[in-house]
Parts: C-alpha cells; structure tokens; sequence
C-alpha cells in the first residue's frame, strides 16, 4: 500500500516549514539544552512569513522539537497557510532516538495531519497519512525528518566534519542519505547578525538541503531548500536563541 502523493498545496506547506531529511549524531555529543529562535521565511528572495523553531525538555530524558511557521505574506498570507511540526524524542546512549513525529497544516481551503511512530522493541516504523497506514522494518539511528534541523547541530556541535550517510524514514522505507559537513566556517550574515558557520549540504540529490550551523549553538543562522522547479525557500535567523 502506498500513501497518496503530495499536492501543490502540501508541498508548499512542506517547503514553507523546511521538513528536511536527517541523520544520527555522533555519540560524543552532548545532551542538548532547550532554545527557542525565530526566523524569516523567503522565496526567491521575497518574505512569506515566519517560523520558531525551539526545543524543549519534557522530562525523563525525552524532549521535543518543535517547528512552526505561520504565512504573512504573499500566496503564504492568501491561503492563511499554518504548518505545526513536532517530533519526541530520548537523549539514549548520549544519542537521539525518535520516540514519534506530527505534522499539520490549516489553510483556508484544507487541513493535513500526518504522523510517524516509532516502535524500537518490535523494530517497526508505522506513518499515518489521514486514513492510510504504511508500516515497515526500522533501521537504528532512523529519524523523522522534522528532526533534521537539530540532529543536524548536534553532529556538528560535536566536531564531525566530511561525509555520512544516514538513515531516513520515508513513505515506505528507510533511505540511505549523504550529507556533506565543510572542514572550516565560513561568515554568514543574517538579521540576527554576523556568524562564523559550517555549511552542512545534502550531497546525493540536487534538490538537497543547504545549511549553516554556529555551534555551540544549536539553532541553525540559515537554511536552504530548492524545490524541483528551482524556487528557493529560505530561513533566516532574526532573533538569536533564548
């Protein structure tokens, strides 16, 4: 069984949220401490609204990661177009494991919620999609992809440089992803300010994530994401985290 295929719409409402594939941190990274940061939202170039991204911790070892961005402009602002993501997860084995990822998005003309469930006893990945259900095998290390952003700092926080290949939960698989992380940092300006950031890109598709990192900090100065018409989404750090 397969999951209906995205829309014009989803996908925006995708785009407009960067869902960005992810991967495992490195052991030897440290517990991460909550945040909340704000940033701008463009494409090509033009404001479309804003996202939070912010972590928090709920205790007992787990957390969540949230990711909420709201359309204050253009198409964006036309559709009332809100996209909520948040994913779960253990701080186990100085590593993250994904507990469970939700995803919704309200506009004026439709509503989506999508989830995925992590059962590490029984090695399944189940993801909802409305009435649809896909079930298959789990690979450790797999994460949803809303947690990209953040297991993405923490590899870099924790010193990785080079190339890796992580496991990624899909429609109805887990795929092997390539990720290039820079050797040096380079500066990069956003409202925010003025930073010195490794830039972490996709390196096996080309539509692939773009992304700087600041560590110690680990809410991103800056992200990129080209759809397959070429349109550029990006956010932008505006107000540091607090």
């Amino acid at each position: 069984m397969h999951l209906p295929k995205t829309s014009p719409l989803q996908l925006l409402s995708l785009l407009l949220a960067l869902v960005l594939p992810p991967w495992a941190v490195a052991a030897q990274a440290a517990a991460p401490t909550p945040f909340s940061a704000q940033y701008r939202v463009l494409r090509d170039g033009d404001a479309i609204g804003q996202a939070t991204l912010s972590l928090s911790d709920a205790r007992n070892g787990e957390y969540v990661f949230s990711n909420v961005t709201r359309g204050s402009a253009g198409l964006a602002a036309l559709l009332g177009l809100d996209v909520s993501e948040s994913s779960r997860f253990r701080w186990h084995d100085d590593a993250v494991q994904d507990l469970g990822y939700r995803y919704h998005m309200q506009s004026a003309f439709k509503s989506i919620t999508r989830s995925t469930a992590f059962d590490w006893p029984g090695d399944r990945i189940t993801l909802r999609d409305g009435h649809a259900q896909q079930h298959y095998a789990a690979v450790p290390g797999t994460v949803d992809r809303n947690l990209a952003v953040l297991v993405l700092a923490l590899h870099v926080a924790a010193g990785a440089r080079g190339t890796a290949v992580v496991p990624v939960a899909m429609a109805d698989h887990v795929s092997q992803q390539h990720y290039a992380i820079a050797a040096t940092p380079v500066g990069v300006r956003v409202p925010a300010g003025d930073y010195q950031a490794y830039a972490v890109q996709r390196s096996d598709a080309d539509n692939g994530l773009r992304a700087w990192f600041a560590p110690p900090m680990l809410a991103p100065v800056r992200m990129e994401q080209r759809d397959g018409k070429g349109t550029v989404y990006l956010l932008e750090l505006e107000r540091a985290p607090r």
